[in-house]
């Protein structure tokens, strides 16, 4: 293990294959263009799969393990997503089949999802279709879940184009390097799980991390640098429970979640120098438990949420987010809720609130405590304003810093601080 993933940093490093290297072109009778096939010959601790340039056409998720680099050519390697399809199921899933109301849109091979009008995150189910028989899909595994028709029960080709997943929390997947990959989730064609089987109100429309473009969970020392996302029906990168990763140097857009989304216990990670543009939902998201994690010199712009979201959401604690822009998305600049012992210094948000001009703010504060805000720039130089505040703090705070931001030209009060035991130093308003 050590001396392959120790190969394929030289190799990163040189920019030049390492002895051994696979090399791929696009294969039309392989689900994956014939990159899983190339994985699946390596050495048991991995290797480097090199991706000449072409479009390699995926009907399911690239499965990544230990030791693997996975590298393309830029903009000339480019992972497909295929054509939606999908269909209504006409009975409860059960076992390793699923009774669907039109079989003849899937092929085998094809990875699935299943959801229903309610279910969220965790509880969508995976499969990959072995064989079909009339109106009933065979699969590879039992979906997980029970999805009944009569919950608006559907089954849609919707999966992520590169997953790895390891054996447990915060281990199992190691020296995972992705460079230098295009992935495009051809929106034109792909235009999500709602236009097969409508979503409950208040229910996100997408199917959310599980299916993200670049999917990863349980890794250590994940590296992920110079990657371009477009056009994915869900997420664009997600890390998930894992520790010592780093995502730098890529380019995720108008995805149909948010571009990049750190979550489910994720610590002392990284994120820098990357791009987020035109996304439906936040450009950064932080989810559940996330610690320790540092978001720093990235550009968040245009995204229809805010350019970072959810910061605090469900424990995340002691994450450092710093000389960010975070410009013209949808709603806030930052948006922080529920959160403790966060920092947020040197970013700047400018000529947000885009959805609803008037409504949101530069950086909004929610239920957060014990945070630093500091040197933060948080204006709007639009000749009509639409971000209301420069920073704006609720009453449900508490024991949050504010020094030296600059608040100065937005469309109303430049800062509102509600929170109680607060302090505030040396800001312009």
């Amino acid at each position: 293990m050590r001396l392959a993933v120790f190969a394929a940093l030289l190799w990163t490093a040189r920019q030049e294959p390492p002895p051994g290297a696979a090399t791929v072109a696009p294969k039309a009778d392989s689900p994956t263009g014939g990159i899983q096939e190339a994985i699946d010959k390596l050495a048991p601790d991995g290797g480097v799969v090199v991706l000449s340039p072409g479009e390699y056409l995926l009907r399911q998720s690239i499965r990544v393990r230990s030791g693997v680099t996975l590298r393309g050519v830029g903009e000339k390697s480019v992972l497909r997503k295929s054509k939606q399809v999908g269909s209504k199921l006409t009975a409860p899933t059960e076992g390793r089949s699923a009774r669907v109301e039109n079989a003849e849109v899937f092929r085998e091979g094809d990875e699935v999802a299943f959801y229903d009008r309610t279910t969220v995150g965790w509880f969508h189910g995976h499969a990959i279709v072995t064989g079909i028989r009339g109106n009933e899909l065979l699969l590879n595994k039992n979906p997980g879940g029970k999805f009944d028709p009569a919950n608006g029960g559907a089954v849609v080709n919707i999966f992520s184009a590169i997953r790895g997943v390891g054996t447990s929390r915060g281990a199992g997947l190691s020296g995972v390097i992705l460079k230098d990959l295009t992935v495009d989730g051809r929106s034109d064609e792909n235009p999500g799980p709602s236009v097969v089987a409508p979503r409950a109100p208040g229910k996100p429309a997408e199917l959310g991390f599980q299916f993200a473009a670049v999917n990863i969970m349980d890794a250590t020392g994940l590296r992920i640098e110079g990657c371009r996302v477009r056009g994915w029906p869900s997420d664009g990168i997600s890390v998930q429970r894992g520790s010592g990763n780093t995502v730098t140097k890529c380019v995720v857009e108008t995805c149909r979640g948010p571009g990049y989304h750190a979550g489910g216990g994720e610590r002392d990670s990284v994120f820098f120098e990357n791009e987020a543009r035109g996304n439906l939902g936040d450009g950064f998201y932080f989810c559940a438990k996330v610690t320790r994690v540092t978001v720093r010199d990235n550009k968040f712009i245009g995204n229809k949420a805010s350019g970072i979201g959810g910061l605090g959401e469900w424990g995340d604690r002691e994450n450092t987010v710093e000389n960010n822009l975070c410009e013209s998305n949808g709603t806030s600049g930052i948006a922080l809720w529920d959160g403790e012992g966060n920092t947020l210094k040197n970013n700047t948000c400018v000529n947000n609130s885009q959805r609803e001009p008037g409504r949101w703010s530069g950086i909004s504060l929610a239920a957060t405590q014990g945070t630093v805000l500091s040197d933060n720039v948080c204006s709007d130089r639009q000749a009509t304003k639409t971000q209301k505040h420069g920073i704006y703090e609720s009453p449900n705070c508490r024991g949050n810093t504010f020094t030296r931001n600059d608040c100065r030209g937005n469309a109303q009060e430049g800062l509102l601080l509600s929170g109680k035991d607060g302090r505030q130093d040396g800001n312009l308003k």
